[in-house]
């Protein structure tokens, strides 16, 4: 909350520069707040192989480890899962909107600060895992259910064209492309969680129970990725903005405004937009 408030602040120090006499005479300004709804569960597809790549290679690690602590002479034969998946979010953001020709220009340069919530969770993970027992040549058996999820809250500022296509009538569609960064405070503070529980069917038929669970931060992550010499190059969230809109008039300076798009992810926004 402290973050979304200083870049409240930082628009409207903004605001009030352009305000100041150094916008052209008629030029125009309009200021907007709104609320989004965000997902990946559009390209349910493309994310859960995506996810289930990371997966593979996180999930299978911990449950090697974990049972090679206990059995030494085991080796990782196959692995295969079945993953759940699920993504949703939500944006507030105050936006700031330059119009240079007028009330009536079709052209407009944006800047906001959005407060976003992304989370991508996989609510159930089911793993099976085949162990190889190097000494008397058989194989036990592993099967686990996990569960975790990913939830970023990056505060971020975006520079946005957006050119409205009947800009003197009280309907007009628009279209918006812009792109943003996220601090990068807000970015490590991002949060990784995950659970599990398995069971082992050894050779011999006997069984053993294995479990674990752990909490870190993105900047836990990237320090233990450090530690073992491995890169992580990628110190904020670069934010894509590609949406088609709908304003409507209210009344003189009052416009409602609708947008669906891309914005890393599918959103769907609603707001208010009132001209100065």
């Amino acid at each position: 909350m402290k973050n979304l408030i200083k870049g409240i602040l930082v628009t409207v120090v903004v605001i009030i520069f352009l305000s100041s006499g150094y916008l052209l005479a008629d030029s125009h300004l309009e200021i907007s707040l709104h609320y989004s709804y965000w997902t990946l569960n559009t390209v349910r597809g493309l994310v859960e192989n995506m996810v289930s790549d990371t997966l593979k290679s996180d999930l299978k690690d911990r449950f090697v480890e974990q049972i090679q602590n206990n059995h030494p002479d085991f080796v990782e034969g196959s692995y295969d899962q079945d993953i759940d998946f699920d993504a949703p979010g939500h944006n507030l953001g105050l936006e700031l909107r330059f119009y240079p020709k007028g009330q009536n220009g079709a052209f407009s340069l944006g800047l906001a600060v959005e407060q976003s919530t992304m989370k991508v969770s996989f609510p159930q993970v089911i793993a099976y895992l085949e162990m190889i027992d190097e000494a008397v040549d058989q194989s036990a058996f592993f099967t686990a259910v996990a569960n975790g999820e990913f939830v970023i809250k990056p505060l971020s500022f975006h520079l946005s064209m957006r050119w409205e296509f009947l800009p003197t009538k009280a309907i007009s569609p628009y279209l918006t492309v812009g792109a943003g960064l996220s601090t990068s405070k807000s970015f490590f503070n991002a949060n990784y969680e995950y659970s599990y529980s398995g069971t082992l069917v050894l050779p011999d038929s006997s069984t053993e129970d294995y479990a674990d669970s752990a909490t870190k931060t993105l900047q836990e992550i990237k320090d233990e990725r450090l530690a073992k010499g491995k890169k992580f190059s990628l110190n904020f969230l670069p934010i894509v903005q590609f949406n088609l809109g709908l304003r409507a008039k209210i009344s003189g300076s009052l416009n409602l405004i609708l947008e669906a798009g891309i914005f890393n992810g599918f959103l769907v926004r609603g707001g208010l937009a009132f001209r100065i």
